[in-house]
């Protein structure tokens, strides 16, 4: 992994919602950032148990150091359309327990001031323009924030 501050392009702390550290994903094509506070690591796919009449972005639970984890299709709560078989889980804490999301690769950690979704240059799919809280430019890539809050309610 890069140091933060080598992966980043500048961005002026005026631009936006304040300095942060955020964990960059990737999946469909598309990078996402989650607040650092909000990442617990990840982790290989592992075969999930189904969950009977849970709703369609349920893939299913696992056991996880103790604890049963939830593992939620990241695709279909953005809108991205079906995917493969699972390949990563990203944990994310949502309150008092964690959550996996399906991602296909966790890229780095980075420190930058991330500017408001208004101006961004590129169309967003409405479920990813609807569990955004803004973006940044990493790697020549722009990189959307998601709502950890309104992705998981």
């Amino acid at each position: 992994m890069t140091p933060p501050e080598a992966s980043v392009s500048a961005v002026p702390p005026e631009a936006g919602q304040g300095e942060g550290r955020f964990t960059i994903i990737g999946l469909a094509g598309w990078y996402f950032a989650v607040p650092l506070e909000r990442s617990a690591g990840s982790m290989e796919a592992v075969t999930l148990t189904r969950a009977p009449m849970a709703p369609e972005a349920v893939l299913g639970l696992t056991h996880l150091q103790g604890r049963i984890l939830t593992v939620l299709d990241l695709r279909h709560l953005l809108g991205l359309g079906r995917g493969g078989p699972p390949r990563r889980f990203f944990l994310v804490n949502d309150e008092d327990e964690q959550v996996g999301l399906v991602v296909d690769s966790v890229e780095d950690i980075v420190l930058v001031s991330p500017l408001n979704l208004d101006s961004i240059q590129v169309e967003l799919p409405p479920g990813v323009r609807a569990n955004a809280s803004g973006f940044f430019r990493w790697r020549g890539h722009p990189v959307v924030n998601l709502s950890v809050e309104r992705l998981l309610k």
